[in-house]
This record gives structure tokens, C-alpha cells and sequence, in this order.
């Protein structure tokens, strides 16, 4: 019998609301966020603890909050698909075509191969170097042709008007963000 995710008090997965999906999504990425954190600071401090100490908190501390930090970016998963569920959009990777509602537009291979790849990896920034290598599988192109490529697809989702565009966090990368969705105080928009 497969075991259901437990939620928090008040998610409701089968919100007919975005602003739901908005919601949570936000309150996923801060306990995501303080989580890391936390496992940062005590990682670099188990150093400085005996030997049983340090297995003692790896094996308790350390792998129960890794345990619900991976809940956590499960939830936060969740609630990015229904996000776009919600939001109407759609995407065809047979037409390379993105869907609003009752309108689409067709991307070339390039732009269609960086867009699903941001897609698949949102909520998380991706840095130029990564995309390179990842959506087309050449790392000897230079970074400014990612660049080029985001200020098309910004374009054309701007045509499209979907609630959706391309975010660029300075030393992260670039990531897909809903309007109206609280974003990173370190996005800076820029391409």
C-alpha cells in the first residue's frame, strides 16, 4: 500500500485557486530555505565534535532533517505541476509549442530544448553554464548565447501572455517564475 505524503495543516492539493498553489509553493521554499541552512551550520560545526558526538549527530540530526528537507522539495514539486495546471499553461514537446489558454506559440529547437529544461528544473535557478550543458549538450558554446536565447523566449512569452516569465538571480542563474509570486530579494531581472 502506497504511503500517502503527509501535508501541512490547510494544503489542499486539490485547490481549484492558483493563489493556493502561490501560497504554498512560498511557504515550501522558506522551510526549504531554512532547512538548508540549518544542515549547512551544522555540518560545519560537527567537525568540531568527538567522534561519537559527530556519528551520533549524523545519523539523528542530520539525516532526519535530510529526511524532511526531501519532503519538502517533494511538496514544493507538487505545487509547482499544479501550479501550472491552474495557470492554464501547457507544454507540447512533439510541436515545440507552448500553451496560454487559447493561445500558443512554436519555439525552434534551441529555444523549445532551454525552456523545458528551466521548466523541469523550477522552481531552482540554473546557471548559463549548466544550461549549455544540459538543454543542448555543448559546453563549448559561450554563455551569451544563453543569454540570447532567454531575451527570445522572454519575447515570446511576453506574445503568448502567460503569467509566467524568466527570472535571473545574480550567481544562481536563470529560473521560471509566476507572476504575482513572490520572488528572491536577490532576483535582479536583468538577463
Amino acid at each position: 500500500m502506497a504511503q500517502t505524503e503527509r501535508l501541512l495543516e490547510g494544503e489542499n492539493p486539490s485547490t481549484i485557486y492558483r493563489q493556493d498553489a502561490r501560497h504554498w509553493i512560498a511557504v515550501y521554499r522558506q522551510m526549504i530555505s531554512f532547512k538548508d541552512e540549518l544542515l549547512a551550520r551544522m555540518r560545519a560545526q560537527v567537525g568540531n565534535l568527538s567522534f561519537a558526538a559527530r556519528r551520533d549527530v549524523i545519523d539523528n540530526d542530520v539525516s532526519i532533517l535530510e529526511l524532511q528537507l526531501r519532503r519538502y522539495q517533494r511538496r514544493i514539486e507538487f505545487w509547482y505541476a499544479r501550479q501550472w495546471e491552474l495557470e492554464g499553461l501547457s507544454i507540447e514537446e512533439s510541436t515545440r509549442t507552448i500553451g496560454y489558454r487559447d493561445s500558443s506559440i512554436h519555439l525552434t529547437r534551441r529555444e523549445y530544448q532551454l525552456f523545458a529544461r528551466l521548466a523541469e528544473r523550477s522552481p531552482g535557478y540554473t546557471s548559463a553554464e549548466q544550461l549549455l550543458s544540459e538543454a543542448w549538450h555543448d559546453t563549448g558554446l559561450p554563455q551569451e548565447t544563453v543569454r540570447t536565447y532567454i531575451v527570445r523566449l522572454r519575447r515570446k512569452l511576453a506574445e503568448l501572455g502567460a503569467p509566467v516569465q524568466i527570472a535571473n538571480r545574480s550567481r544562481h542563474g536563470y529560473s521560471l517564475v509566476f507572476d504575482d509570486q513572490p520572488q528572491d530579494a536577490a532576483y535582479d531581472g536583468a538577463t
